[in-house]
This record gives structure tokens, C-alpha cells and sequence, in this order.
């Protein structure tokens, strides 16, 4: 089979998605696991352009292997702000705005993980946020069986078989870009 598949259902939705005029978020953490927390946070307007990039001081170390893909290092976030100050920062962005998100239920969680490790109510719902993964998946086509729905693709992947000239360099900001791009170019199909 030829891919990308491009179901014109998927072009359709991810033109009525821009329409809404979403912001795009993406995030550098600890880890993945139950207990890490968020690192840095970028957030970009549907054009790309930076509404917020910034280091979170975790306030505790930040494993060598995390610092390998994201290369944040414990130094670069000592003195930047810790999680509540970005919160209040980012929340009145993020309030009442459409999301755009490459793995949503990942950045998700870690925001509710972050604000859980200070005591802060996460305002932001779930059903605010949109999955690009999932929506580029549906764009690629690639079906997998096992999970009865459509392979995901990673981000960097998505960015070079759409010929994007944004790089997947593990920097939050950056990475929102991408993301936004990558809609741009499904919806202009």
C-alpha cells in the first residue's frame, strides 16, 4: 500500500480543527513515568509563533536519560521558575482555547502530574485538546490490528514525509512548531 493514505475525512477534520484557531503545546519532562513532572513548555499560535517558551525548575534532579533525548540539563533549570509560577503563567492561555497536542494523553497527564505535585486544581480538560499524533495517524493510514486503529507516527517522522522545513529537536517550543505546521499541511491538502 501507498502511503500516505490522506482519507479525505481526515484533510476534511483537520481543516474544521484550524478553523478553531487552537493553540499548540508541547512539553520536555523528567521521564515518563507516574511521578515526573514537566521541564519546559512550549506554546505557539496556529502560524508557529511563540506565545510561551520556558525551563521549569522541577526541583529535583533531572535523570541523565531524560537530559540525553532533551538535553536539559539540572543546570540550565536552576534558577528557572518552578511548575506554579509557569502554571499561572500558561493557564490563562490555555483557558477556553482549543489544544493542539503530538500525544495528548502524554502532555495531559503531565500536567495534571505537575499541578498534582503542588497541590494546584488542573483547569485545563481533557476534551480541550486535540491528538495531532492520532489525527496524522488517520492522515498516514497506516492500520495496525494488534490495537485495532491506526499505527502512530513519530513526530519527526511526520515532519520529514511532509517535507516540513521545522526540525524535531526535543525542545518544547520547537516541537509545538512542528505540530502546528503539520496541521497546516494536512488541512491544505
Amino acid at each position: 500500500m501507498t502511503y500516505p493514505v490522506a482519507n479525505p475525512k481526515v484533510i476534511q477534520r483537520a481543516r474544521q480543527v484550524l478553523a478553531l484557531n487552537p493553540v499548540f503545546l508541547d512539553t520536555e519532562t523528567t521521564g515518563t513515568g507516574p511521578t515526573d513532572v514537566i521541564i519546559e513548555v512550549g506554546i505557539v499560535d496556529v502560524e508557529g509563533n511563540a506565545l510561551y517558551d520556558k525551563l521549569v525548575n522541577p526541583g529535583r534532579p533531572i535523570p541523565p536519560e531524560s537530559s540525553a533525548v532533551n538535553e536539559i540539563t539540572d543546570e540550565m533549570v536552576a534558577v528557572a521558575d518552578p511548575w506554579p509560577v509557569v502554571w499561572s503563567e500558561i493557564e490563562p492561555i490555555l483557558k477556553n482555547r482549543v489544544i493542539g497536542i503530538y500525544n495528548a494523553e502524554f502532555d495531559l497527564r503531565l500536567i495534571r502530574q505537575s499541578n498534582a505535585a503542588h497541590n494546584i486544581h488542573t483547569t485545563i480538560s481533557d476534551a480541550q485538546a486535540f491528538c495531532m499524533m492520532k489525527l496524522f495517524a488517520a492522515y498516514y493510514g497506516e492500520w495496525n490490528p494488534r490495537y485495532n486503529g491506526f499505527k502512530s507516527q513519530k513526530l519527526e517522522f511526520a515532519g520529514r514525509l511532509c517535507q516540513l522545513d521545522l526540525a524535531n529537536t526535543h525542545h518544547a517550543v520547537d516541537d509545538a512548531r512542528l505540530t502546528a505546521a503539520l496541521l497546516r499541511y494536512i488541512a491544505s491538502r
